[in-house]
């Protein structure tokens, strides 16, 4: 199974690794989240969700608050997210302002893996992800619905494309009507392994009835979960101390 790595931690080895998002609407509410986070041994990798941000779009406001964070978090990794509005983000964003903050935030050297949307403007993305590369930052590629589950073929197609376009990750989010959509996550997810061993995979079915997939993602080649630690940044995020005794428990037993 492929891996990368985030920092000084390994995606695709061990157990599935846990994600938490940090949601702060202000620098100092971020310190105050990432403070919570800090030292725990059930948090393997933060995501900062800057979107949350209403100075977001500056890259100058975004890195003086990546500075405080740093701080606070040490080398704990940190999975730098724009989420746009199209992908059930907080803002919109003009593609020129999209491409210069994520740029500025991986030459800076304080986060450890990037986010880029599949469906977002190429050309923006594209320059995100050369930059990122230029560096040794991860790109994590990401596609999200929230409104319904796409086919095994399409979604398969998608998580394919991003590795295409040289992402090291790639992510896709999903909002399952039924456990037949479960069903349909799980099965582009091991079939996306089996086609493409050497690249890393992160998906998960959203909502309650999703759960499972956050659970037991591994068994399916899905390389971490995201977990939550206070508010919750997507439907159906598990509280930390409950996920991972069950993600200890499905590896254990594979």
């Amino acid at each position: 199974m492929a891996t990368v790595a985030f920092g000084s931690v390994t995606l695709g080895e061990g157990r599935t690794k846990v994600i938490v998002p940090i949601t702060g609407e202000s620098a100092d509410e971020l310190v105050e989240q990432a403070s919570a986070l800090a030292g725990r041994d059930d948090v393997d990798i933060v995501e900062w969700r800057a979107d949350y941000l209403p100075d977001a779009p500056d890259p100058e406001d975004v890195l003086a608050a990546a500075r405080r964070l740093r701080g606070v978090l040490g080398d704990v990794p940190v999975l730098f997210t724009f989420r746009t509005a199209a992908e059930g983000g907080l803002q919109s964003i003009e593609p020129d302002a999209y491409a210069s903050l994520n740029i500025a935030l991986v030459e800076s050297g304080l986060v450890d893996a990037v986010d880029v949307e599949l469906l977002f403007d190429q050309a923006a993305g594209d320059a995100v992800i050369a930059a990122a590369r230029k560096v040794g930052v991860p790109v994590v590629g990401s596609f999200h619905r929230f409104d319904g589950t796409p086919p095994v073929h399409e979604l398969v197609g998608h998580l394919e494309t991003m590795a295409e376009r040289g992402c090291a990750v790639s992510k896709a989010a999903v909002m399952p009507a039924d456990a037949g959509d479960v069903l349909t996550l799980l099965q582009a997810t091991w079939e996306m392994r089996k086609a493409l061993s050497n690249q890393v995979v992160l998906t998960m079915a959203m909502s309650g009835v999703g759960v499972v997939s956050r659970l037991a993602g591994e068994v399916f080649g899905s390389c971490a979960t995201f977990g939550m630690v206070g508010r919750p940044s997507a439907p159906g995020q598990v509280p930390v101390e409950k996920l991972v005794p069950v993600l200890d428990l499905v590896h254990d037993n594979l």
